[in-house]
């Protein structure tokens, strides 16, 4: 049995469990897996999967702070915060915003401790049922504010509509939701376009194995791969 620690690059288009998947085809399906956070289909970036004893050490990656980038355009919101979903509003402001004003906005709401709600198409549950389940059958669910923690929201692209931005936040944080949340403040909207994690703690994307290739991999190629704990 293995335990230990092994760092993926989820690409877009699938799930985090989808990812187990394809590491228990090939591993082995008596293998325990886990993973420390997951990633919506629509993002791509660092997946941390733990092993066998390491499973247990998923509080301990909860703690740890997270780093995006993200790519936002305005002028417009999606019922999912991201362009896979329906556009729900469209921007009547009239002036185009200045970097310095999206940046005061991002400097005096989204930094620090602050409560966010959670979207609507999300995993949190609703008395056993996934909110994005509920979100798609048009059943209406309040879901309440959670406190997360934001070290960091940098934007270091703009050419309106489009802006790029790094955020360094807590675990349990949805970017798109700031995105979201960003756009309603300047009055123009805002959906999130483009999502990549791009480290968890002292663990970085550039060290990570691609999702693409585990199908390719064999067996020892991955282990060595491994963190062992």
């Amino acid at each position: 049995m293995i335990d230990g620690i092994l760092s993926i690059h989820k690409q877009v288009g699938i799930t985090s469990y989808d990812v187990i998947r394809k590491l228990k085809k090939l591993l082995g399906k008596k293998e325990k897996i886990g993973h420390a956070g997951t990633l919506d289909p629509f993002a791509s970036g660092l997946l941390i999967i733990l092993f066998g004893k390491a499973t247990k050490m998923m509080n301990v990656f909860h703690s740890y702070k997270r780093v995006y980038e993200v790519e936002a355009e305005l002028g417009y919101e999606t019922d999912t915060q991201d362009v896979t979903g329906e556009i729900i509003n469209k921007s009547k402001r009239i002036d185009i915003p200045t970097k310095d004003e999206i940046q005061d906005i991002v400097d005096s709401n989204f930094l620090g401790e602050i409560m966010q709600i959670p979207p609507r198409y999300s995993a949190k549950k609703i008395d056993g049922r996934r909110a994005y389940d509920l979100a798609r059958e048009g059943v209406s669910f309040k879901l309440e504010p959670q406190k997360i923690n934001i070290n960091q929201f940098e934007v270091f692209y703009y050419k309106y509509p489009f802006l790029k931005c790094k955020i360094n936040c807590s675990s349990g944080t949805y970017v798109r939701t700031l995105i979201n949340d960003l756009g309603i403040l300047l009055g123009t909207y805002a959906t999130c376009t483009k999502l990549i994690r791009t480290s968890v703690g002292n663990y970085n994307i550039s060290e990570a194995v691609a999702s693409e290739s585990i199908e390719m991999e064999n067996r020892d190629n991955i282990l060595r791969r491994v963190i062992n704990i």
